[in-house]
């Protein structure tokens, strides 16, 4: 799958609809404070305690790293998080990509080192998460062709994958497009007919309860629960 500025902002749209990461959005918005740097002690320590998350400790963790790499997307505009997300150069070396496998397990080590049994955990758990996905192709450049081959070259392989891309992405977009608007509907408390009323297309706006129909949009509303799990594991879709 490719990822994109449309695939990141349908994943922005389905944590929206995520009751469990509004709860952990809450709980940063009160124990941050307006503090620069993210307490991530002090709300590790929090879900540990608190008997809303700890009988779940590792899923919320999960939506602990989700948080660091979203913000808080109710009141967080989504232009702004991908103009700094998308900052880093369009081209890395494998020595660039493998500083970040580096950090990740520097992390952990710092946290095995200090016997904080809880922080470990969440390190491991977060490195799975703020790194995916690798959005970078892997390419071997002989270094010693002319300048203007390779540029070609990159040139002609770039051009077949965002072709490619294009080819799946629009379909792909416009079908998750459904399943966000079933599922936005049905968390209001709208019924399956009544979604078919407001979104379906007109020829099944005028049997919205017949059973063909209901069939499809109640697949399309599982896929759209599959979606909404996934990205509070910090996948996607």
């Amino acid at each position: 799958m490719q990822y994109n500025h449309d695939t990141f902002e349908q994943w922005w749209e389905f944590l929206k609809l995520s009751e469990n990461y509004h709860s952990i959005c809450d709980l940063v918005s009160i124990h941050r404070e307006d503090a620069p740097e993210f307490p991530l002690k002090k709300l590790l320590d929090e879900l540990e305690k608190n008997e809303k998350f700890n009988k779940s400790i590792e899923k919320y963790m999960k939506l602990l790293a989700v948080y660091e790499k979203f913000g808080d997307v109710h009141q967080n505009n989504f232009e702004a998080w991908w103009e700094n997300y998308n900052k880093p150069k369009s081209v890395k070396t494998k020595t660039k990509l493998d500083e970040y496998k580096e950090e990740k397990y520097r992390r952990i080590n710092a946290a095995m080192a200090a016997g904080d049994e809880q922080l470990q955990l969440y390190e491991e758990i977060r490195g799975d998460i703020i790194y995916f996905p690798d959005t970078y192709v892997q390419l071997y450049v002989n270094i010693h062709s002319p300048i203007s081959n390779i540029k070609s070259d990159i040139n002609s392989v770039v051009k077949e994958l965002k072709k490619e891309e294009e080819t799946n992405k629009r379909e792909k977009i416009d079908e998750r497009n459904k399943y966000l608007e079933i599922l936005r509907l049905s968390l209001k408390g709208d019924r399956m007919p009544r979604i078919i009323e407001t979104i379906g297309t007109p020829s099944e706006r005028q049997d919205p309860r017949g059973l063909h129909t209901l069939r499809s949009y109640r697949k399309k509303k599982k896929n759209a629960l599959l979606i909404l799990h996934s990205v509070e594991e910090g996948r996607f879709p």
